[in-house]
């Protein structure tokens, strides 16, 4: 994101929630700028309960392709933030993930991502408002899916879990 760019809180309480997936590729567009879509990554758009931008933050250092241990990682940090900020009134923050990249259609790579994001966020209770994919010619968001019941969750055991 370059310099000249800044986040106004201010301004949260007149924006409109991200749960429409229009407000929230306009944002994922204001936010993300030529270089971060060309370089890739992840963009994790931090809401409120009522779906209000509070953070975005780009995670650019994101292997690719990235396997199932990187994917549920990568989840498993924006959850503890969205835990950490949250309160213990309105609960954890809710979550916009954007897989980034300079090109191309929504992929299986692009699916995958999704369903770990559904996965992770209904295991930890973390509102997941959408996902979406951001390229330079247009961010589109992933259609809405419910997640596995509560036992099919498949996330990767680590090399030290296992012993």
């Amino acid at each position: 994101m370059s310099d000249n760019k800044r986040f106004d809180l201010t301004a949260r309480a007149q924006m409109r929630p991200l749960h429409d997936p229009e407000v929230a590729n306009a944002a994922l567009e204001a936010f993300l700028d030529e270089e971060d879509l060309v370089n890739g990554g992840l963009a994790f758009l931090f809401c409120d309960r009522e779906g209000h931008l509070m953070q975005p933050i780009l995670v650019s250092d994101v292997p690719d392709p990235a396997g199932p241990e990187e994917r549920w990682a990568a989840m498993r940090w924006a959850i503890a933030l969205c835990e950490m900020v949250g309160d213990e009134h309105a609960g954890p923050l809710a979550l916009v993930l954007a897989i980034v990249r300079e090109a191309g259609p929504v992929c299986d790579a692009d699916r995958e991502w999704h369903q770990v994001a559904i996965d992770a966020c209904a295991e930890a209770e973390v509102p997941l408002i959408g996902v979406h994919v951001a390229t330079l010619a247009e961010a589109v968001a992933l259609p809405t899916a419910a997640p596995r019941p509560a036992g099919d969750f498949a996330p990767p055991r680590s090399a030290e879990s296992a012993a």
